[in-house]
């Protein structure tokens, strides 16, 4: 099963603490944009009851990557992964003990999945391979892309 439709149960902390972090990550390079918002809204519309984000324990690797995913994700939305994105995810991340190994899979999972949704396009290939670049996937990645057209 692809990590993407794979069920995460959160508890109202876990819930809160990932919102917090999306919403510190939307924010990250001094704009708000739109996509990021929308992403965000539609995470909180699923949320329990409000918690305090500071109680949440993160006890699992499931947890954890879910956690930067998602706040990978809000990155993403607007096309590109910042500088300073990057730095609130991996303060975020170390906070609640993440490493950089886990940050940096996360980033070319997410990556990834947001390219498979081009899986057999025909039209516009080179568009498709172009994402690809400017999200920064490896050459090796590009080049399988390539080779579906």
């Amino acid at each position: 099963m692809d990590w993407f439709d794979e069920p995460v149960e959160l508890d109202a902390a876990q819930a809160a603490l990932i919102a917090e972090g999306m919403r510190a990550v939307a924010g990250a390079d001094g704009l708000l944009h739109e996509r990021e918002l929308a992403l965000i809204a539609s995470f909180e519309a699923e949320l329990p009851e409000p918690a305090d984000a500071g109680q949440a324990v993160l006890g699992s690797e499931l947890l954890q990557r879910t956690f930067v995913r998602s706040l990978i994700m809000v990155a993403l939305a607007d096309g590109t992964l910042g500088t300073r994105e990057r730095e609130v995810i991996r303060e975020l991340a170390a906070a609640q003990e993440i490493g950089d190994a886990v940050i940096d899979a996360c980033v070319i999972e997410v990556k990834q999945r947001f390219l498979k949704v081009f899986a057999g396009v025909d039209v516009f290939r080179d568009s498709v391979v172009q994402v690809a670049l400017d999200l920064g996937l490896a050459e090796s990645e590009v080049d399988a892309l390539r080779q579906e057209a």
